[in-house]
């Protein structure tokens, strides 16, 4: 019934895209949202894919064609880094300059020279009046560069101009400096010292004004066509395009960039990324009130009610059907070998998904890959393939969490303990269970220092009831945030899934009395089944 990855979904994507009314959102006039959040195979990229098919002014920017991997290459930068030297405003002025130059590149279609003089001919009669302009015009002058040429080239211009800047500013130790730096040589401590002041007063004189002044000439000088909107967009975050290092703090200093251009009223800036690439972001930033409920008025969470994914199927079942069979409309109802049990059937399916396109449709082509050739697909056929398809999930969690909770494989392991069920309160658990847990931690994970592995090393150490208690509260808010465990807090209260209710709980949260289901993904690839309620309803 397709591929899993939208991008890849040629077949069936323009038929059988489910629209939620989100993407009307998103593109609001009224709307800040900039950011879209979601888990792995949620539809971020379905949504990025419809805004391009959908719209005439869109640019596509690609991280990786960026050339950002020059920037770990910079013996200055890496020097700084490893100085504890904050770098996010100089990436800030990256970002919008590179932002400011595609804009500008896209809307006067600055292809070649001529056109570029052309251009700056008109917005320097335009502005001619007006001061501050002017020094925002110079700016492009200076830094502009070949509008026409790559944007991986300004990339490396800005970096290079950064560098020279600091070399004229510390003089001629300079080349010194950098070779005994190249060369593995421990640089002195006065040497480090006035290289980071040097670098610090450059970032401070960066061009932040004449920045904002060239947003404020695009708002009021070029897209005065209020009726022509324009969109760029950003997808692949979560790639490898950069070191991880530099990567993480680029994301951040483009987030903070992003809000800049909100000035610009015809414009929108959308970028996509993945909902624990945000947890990565979040706990490294340098950037003061860069925290997840700060950050929610610019960011829409990219969430499925189980009725959209039921619409998401029948549309493929029917496509399906018509391209191969029938020009019958087809759906559910009509697969299930009892119709009146459609939805019995359906909800068995969802309660096995964490709620998001990918998980349905891998379920719904595990089903026909196995019973194609059968007339109705029982519910014995259905259950036939859950252990394949948890087994699949399972792998496909590892994937996903491995990079933020590297030992998120051992996470899973721990529930399928034979002394644990499919729900549990924490206070049931055993002693030796959590210690064993601790353990495998300590020693497959010696040299990490992720929190729940530092916890785990804690408890090893002191074998306390404390820092038992402390280590399983720890695990079970990791397990929570990954979807893989449901919490109620109080007896009487509705089971929480991270991927409906609130992302993330704290460790404080927890204590002895409250109740853990296992998602139902999971049962039978950890050896469980339990007799619950419908986790998830409209």
């Amino acid at each position: 019934m397709g591929k899993a990855s939208a991008e890849d979904d040629d077949e069936y994507f323009s038929e059988c895209f489910v629209d939620t009314g989100f993407i009307d959102r998103l593109l609001s006039e009224t709307s800040s949202t900039s950011v879209i959040i979601g888990r792995t195979g949620g539809g971020k990229s379905a949504i990025m894919r419809k805004i391009k098919e959908s719209n005439d002014d869109v640019i596509e920017l690609h991280p990786e064609n960026l050339s950002l991997g020059y920037l770990a290459d910079s013996w200055l930068l890496k020097f700084l880094t490893e100085n504890s030297f904050d770098l996010s405003i100089f990436y800030q002025q990256l970002w919008r300059h590179v932002l400011v130059v595609e804009l500008l590149k896209f809307h006067e279609k600055l292809e070649n020279s001529q056109k570029l003089r052309g251009f700056l001919e008109k917005l320097t009669s335009l502005i001619a009046d007006n001061t501050g302009k002017k020094k925002a015009f110079e700016y492009l002058q200076k830094y502009g560069g070949d509008f026409w040429s790559d944007t991986d080239e300004r990339v490396k211009q800005i970096t290079d101009e950064f560098e020279k800047q600091v070399e004229k500013e510390f003089g001629a130790n300079y080349k010194s400096v950098s070779a005994k730096y190249k060369r593995g040589e421990t640089i002195g401590r006065n040497e480090t010292r006035e290289l980071v002041s040097k670098a610090q007063s450059i970032t401070s004189s960066i061009q932040m004004r004449e920045l904002a002044r060239i947003i404020e000439i695009l708002d009021e000088d070029i897209f005065t066509d209020r009726k022509r909107k324009v969109i760029l967009i950003i997808d692949d975050l979560d790639r490898q395009w950069a070191d991880d290092r530099v990567r993480i703090k680029l994301i951040e200093a483009l987030i903070n960039a992003i809000p800049k251009f909100r000035k610009i009223k015809n414009v929108k800036i959308v970028i996509a990324m993945r909902d624990d690439l945000l947890d990565i972001v979040l706990e490294n930033s340098s950037t003061a009130g860069f925290q997840r409920d700060k950050f929610k008025d610019h960011s829409q969470r990219l969430t499925w009610k189980p009725f959209e994914l039921q619409n998401l199927i029948n549309r493929r079942v029917g496509n399906l059907f018509q391209r191969r069979y029938t020009n019958d409309q087809v759906s559910l109802r009509d697969l299930f070998e009892d119709g009146r049990r459609s939805a019995e059937y359906f909800g068995y399916i969802c309660e096995r998904t964490m709620l998001r396109p990918r998980d349905i449709l891998a379920y719904f082509n595990m089903i026909f890959e196995r019973c194609g050739g059968k007339s109705k697909i029982t519910l014995k056929d259905i259950r036939s393939v859950e252990l394949d398809y948890s087994k699949d999930r399972r792998q496909a969690l590892v994937d996903e969490w491995r990079d933020y909770i590297p030992c998120v494989n051992h996470l899973i392991g721990f529930l399928g303990n034979r002394k644990l069920s499919a729900t549990f309160r924490l206070a049931s658990v055993p002693s030796e269970v959590v210690d064993s847990l601790a353990m495998q931690l300590c020693v497959d994970f010696d040299g990490d220092t992720s929190s729940v592995v530092l916890f785990a090393k804690r408890h090893f150490d002191e074998n306390s009831d404390q820092s038992r208690d402390i280590f399983l509260s720890k695990v079970t808010s990791l397990l929570y945030r990954m979807g893989i465990l449901g919490v109620r807090t109080q007896e009487n209260s509705k089971t929480q899934f991270s991927f409906i209710s609130k992302p993330s709980i704290s460790s404080e949260e927890i204590n002895e009395n409250t109740w853990c289901v296992i998602h139902p993904m999971l049962w039978q690839n950890l050896g469980r089944r339990a007799d619950i309620k419908p986790l998830f309803s409209d």
